[in-house]
Parts: structure tokens; sequence; C-alpha cells
């Protein structure tokens, strides 16, 4: 074994032992208000240092060497979407078990429950993971929930090395692109969901597509003269408007004729699957895919015809009993962009200090990431612009609507592999291609190599530390406890068809079963509230049980701003009106009336 292949071995080996013993150091019962960084301590911070430091140390090594930069890719993976699974005892986010409860629905009656709600209306995901239970052998989709974040994650690696590599950005640049990638995905889309398994589907087509085509050879740029190279941009941007861009001629299959209708074939059918699966990822895909034809990158514009044709084929069809009576709400934001941004960005650094911490983490990172990909954008040459214009084509979307105040956090997910690759290429810009940079190379001379390897790490670094506090700042009320799945389940074992559960606020893994036979109601307001308004919209609930719980506790401290302590107040003044506990655990209460049996 070489020295570098024995630094490489320590490293990686030394990170994954510091990974394991800072898993089994954190206590989830000590979880503060800042969420998952509260409870990991320097194993954690150290073991991702190495992982950087041998990621650097592989990307700017000659020759490079592959499989070990998947390696510290995948641990870097691990470390930044697996350390919860690992931490939290059961896996978090309330939509997860809802999601979970809908595919149970279709595994048991065959069929969706109409006039349900909208998730029931794209059926594609939950249609699939009802048939990939059925073949594991499981009544439902409870047991690989909770992996499922760091399982989707590693699934994104093979199309996203397959972009890096066919983009036009140089090897190393790819590489840094795709690690950039995870170390500033903090946007928590991953876990269990139909978007997730969309997102999927959307990077196989665009990495299909851009291994498939590439631009027809251009003519080059004069050597000199300012108004000969003005002329040229000119009549090279005109070119984008002629008919045979549109057909795409301005493009070259890399593969023969019966392999590229194969290739069209199979990007059909995952674009009907993308479709019936989720409600805005298909027009992302359209846009991109708008995108790759317009700067030459796509050769077939049947693939973004029949896309379109199947998303609104879907709605108007498949959809129906969701979109009646729902237009105003889906197209609310056509044209007022600037409610749009403000819903979306100053809407959400809200709550208690530690709480706008966490939100004003995100939008650094994103900012961060945004002003390397603008640098790298002036700093590269390719032979298209084929990366800038697909990662901005998804933002259009925000023209459209506001997505329930998620629109932009959306849309900088789709963006994110390209704008990745862009702030990669502000690092190390490819020098070759017929469009050239807007400014100059910079030589770093003889410490070059020096200034470039601290460049990645302190970036890297810095993005992965950045990314563990922001994408973890939630969890101390959306990751859950087992005392508050047990009253839930407790809930299920003893409640009635029809009756009403009542929540303070959504945060609670409840809905993974009997779905629309359990009226679960929760009074989660955005604004300020007294525990007294509390307690008397769950009594006009009139419910048959109240869970209160650890994260409804947290979530009422953290987001609204109530008091420490304020649900133990809310349970006197509950068993004062009326109730008492029908069970109890640490984390979590449940409350009947005093006349209940």
């Amino acid at each position: 074994m070489s020295r570098s292949q024995g630094g490489a071995v320590v490293l990686a080996v030394t990170a994954l032992v510091l990974w394991i013993a800072a898993v089994r150091e954190a206590d989830f019962a000590r979880m503060g208000q800042l969420g998952l960084v509260t409870i990991l301590h320097w194993p954690y911070f150290v073991g991702l240092a190495l992982v950087v430091l041998g990621f650097a140390n592989e990307l700017l090594r000659s020759p490079l060497r592959s499989h070990w930069l998947i390696v510290f890719i995948a641990l870097l993976a691990v470390f930044l979407f697996g350390t919860a699974c690992a931490v939290e005892p059961i896996a978090g986010l309330a939509d997860a078990y809802r999601h979970s409860g809908l595919l149970l629905y279709i595994f048991q009656h065959g069929h969706i429950l109409t006039h349900y709600e909208a998730d029931f209306s794209w059926t594609g995901a939950f249609s699939l993971g009802a048939v990939f239970a059925g073949f594991a052998g499981q009544v439902n989709s409870l047991g690989f929930t909770r992996w499922f974040p760091l399982f989707i994650e590693l699934m994104y690696l093979a199309p996203l090395l397959v972009i890096s590599r066919s983009i036009g950005v140089g090897r190393r640049a790819g590489w840094l692109g795709v690690a950039l990638f995870y170390a500033t995905d903090w946007i928590y889309q991953d876990y269990f969901s139909p978007q997730a398994l969309g997102y999927l589907f959307l990077l196989v087509i665009l990495a299909a597509v851009l291994a498939s085509w590439r631009p027809r050879p251009s003519p080059k740029p004069p050597l000199t003269g300012f108004w000969r190279t003005i002329r040229f941009r000119y009549v090279r941007g005109r070119a984008t408007l002629r008919l045979a861009r549109l057909e795409g001629r301005d493009s070259v299959a890399v593969r023969g004729s019966v392999q590229t209708l194969g290739v069209l074939g199979l990007l059909g059918l995952i674009s009907f699957s993308l479709a019936v699966s989720h409600v805005l990822t298909p027009y992302a895909l359209i846009l991109m895919l708008m995108g790759c034809l317009m700067t030459r990158r796509l050769g077939r514009p049947e693939l973004v015809v029949l896309a379109a044709l199947l998303v609104l084929g879907w709605l108007s069809l498949g959809a129906s009993d969701y979109w009646r009576g729902h237009l105003n709400y889906i197209f609310s934001g056509l044209g007022h962009i600037g409610s749009t941004l403000s819903e979306n960005v100053s809407g959400r650094v809200s709550g208690s200090v530690v709480h706008q911490l966490a939100a004003e983490t995100r939008i650094l990172v994103v900012g961060g990431l945004y002003v390397l990909a603008g640098v790298g954008a002036l700093r590269r040459s390719t032979d298209s612009r084929t990366l800038e214009v697909v990662a901005g084509a998804p933002f259009l979307l925000l023209a459209i609507s506001s997505y329930v105040g998620e629109g932009l956090m959306r849309v900088v997910l789709y963006a994110l592999p390209f704008t990745a690759l862009l702030a990669a290429s502000a690092i190390l810009p490819q020098r070759s291609g017929p469009i050239r940079s807007f400014v100059p190379n910079i030589r770093l001379g003889r410490y070059g190599r020096a200034a470039l390897w601290s460049m990645v790490f302190v970036i890297v670094l810095g993005s992965a530390y950045a990314t563990t506090v922001a994408r973890g700042g939630n969890d101390a009320f959306e990751a859950f406890s087992t005392g508050e799945l047990a009253a839930v389940n407790y809930v299920y074992k003893h409640v009635h068809y029809n009756d009403n559960v009542a929540l303070v606020s959504p945060y609670l893994p409840y809905n993974q079963a009997d779905v629309g036979a359990i009226n679960w109601d929760s009074i989660e307001t955005a604004g300020s509230i007294t525990v007294g308004q509390i307690k008397l919209g769950l009594m006009d609930l009139k419910p048959k049980f109240i869970i209160l719980s650890q994260s409804q506790e947290n979530w009422g401290e953290i987001v609204v701003g109530l008091p420490k302590g304020w649900e133990n107040t809310l349970f006197n003044a509950l068993v004062n009106s009326g109730y008492r506990v029908a069970a109890s655990w640490p984390t979590a209460t449940v409350l009947v009336p005093a006349t209940a049996h």
C-alpha cells in the first residue's frame, strides 16, 4: 500500500470511528432550542473536518482517484444526513408519518381516498411505495422511514456525478461541485416524501439528457477587436431564437439513433412517473429541459413536449379532485414576485433568537453559494452556457406561485446541483472553450496549490458546519421521542371512527394509520397566542383525546415565544376544565374528558 493510499485509509476510518462515537455520545433527551447541533460534541466536528481534509487532498492530487473521492463524499453525506437518523430514536417530521399513512391506505384498499387532501391527487410515489412495502413483506413504510433521508441522498450521487462530468466544467470542479451540493443542502426535503423521489427522477432525467447530447461546434470568436467580439456575441445570441435551435438541430447526439430512441423512451416513462408523483417538480423539469434545448444540450424537443403534455394531462384529469375550487390557490402568486419573496424569506425569520439564528444561517449558506456561483460564471470558459441557464430556470416558478411559503426553498433545491458546480468553477474554473471567461485568469504564484487547497478545505468545511446548524435547526420540535409515538399509538388503540383528536400544533408523529377515519385537529398559529387562548381553542374542538408533548412545548417556546413551562400551565387548565390523564410518558400525555370510560 502506497503512502498516499494509507493516508486516505487512515483519514476515512478515523472519521467513521469518530462519527460512531459522536452518535453514541449524543443524548437526544438533552436537545436544545438550536436542534441537533446542541447534542453533538467534538468527535462529530473533528470527524467532519477529517472527511473534508481527505476530500481536499484527493481533489488536488495527480492523478485523481475517483474511488477515494466517492468514499469521502459518501462519508460527508453520512455525517450531514445520517447523524439525525442515527441519533433520533424514530423518524422526524410529521409529514413523513402522514405520507406513510397515505401509502398504507393505498396498500390496504388498492385506491385513493377521494376528497381527502392534495397529496392523494398525485399518487405515483405512494403507489410505488405500497408495491415496495408489499415486496419487502412490510405492512407499512415505518420500518425504513427513519433512514430514508440518508438512503435517498446517497441515491442522488450517481446522477450528480453524471451531471458534473457532462455539463462543461473541469473534472476537479465537477467533484468539488458535488461535494458543495451535499455541504450546502440544508433544505430538508429528503424525508420520506414524494418530493424526495421526484427530485431523484429530475436528476436522472437531466443527467441522461446532458450525457446524450453535445452542442454542435460553433465558430470561434475573433482573437482581437472589441467591436468584432461584440458583433460575434450579438450574432451568436440571435442564433438562440432560430427555429433550428428549437428543433434541436444545433445539438449532436452522442449515441446512435436506436440508442437515442431507447433513452427517450425511458425518459418519457420517468417523466410520467414524475408527473403523477409531485405537484411542483415536473414544472421545474420542463423549465430546465427548455434551458437545455435553448443552449444546445437537448436534441429532441419532443421530450419537452411530452413532459408538458404529461403534466398538464395529469393536472387536468388525474388531479381534478384537487384543483376544482383551488385555482386561486394554485396561481395566487401570479405576478406577485415581491410578496412571494417576502413570504418565503422574511416570513421565516421569526420566533426566538435561537430560531432566528438557524433561519439566518440558512440564508447565509444560500447567499454565500450564490456569490461564489456568480464569480464562477464570470471566471469559466465553456462551449455553452447550459450550466447558468439551467441553474436559473427554476426561479421562473416564483412568478406563478409561492407554494405555501416554500417556493423559494424548493427552486433553490432544484437549482442546487448546478449552482454548486458554478460555485466550484469560482475556485477551479475551466479555461478552454469557444465561450471565453469574462475575467482574466488570476495566477496564484508558487503557493498556488496551497492556496487552492486552503480555499477548498475552508469553503467545504465551513459550508458543512453551517449546514449542520441550519438543517437541524428545527429538530427540537420536528424530531420526536418514543414516548410521543407511544401516545399516538395509545390514541389509535382506543379511538373510535370519526372521533376528534386535538393537538396544540401538528408537530407529532401522527396520521400514519386510519387515514380519513380520525379527525386530527390542531390550533397552530404563526402569530402570538396565550395559554388561555390555546386552552379555549382546544375546548372548542370538543375532542375525545388531547395529546400534549415535548415537541409541541418546544414549538411554543421557539416559534411562538410562549414562556418556558407553558404546557404545564395548559395541562392544569385542562384538568380544571374537566379533563383527566388517560396515559402518560416522560415526553407525552394523553388527556380525555373526565366522564370518559
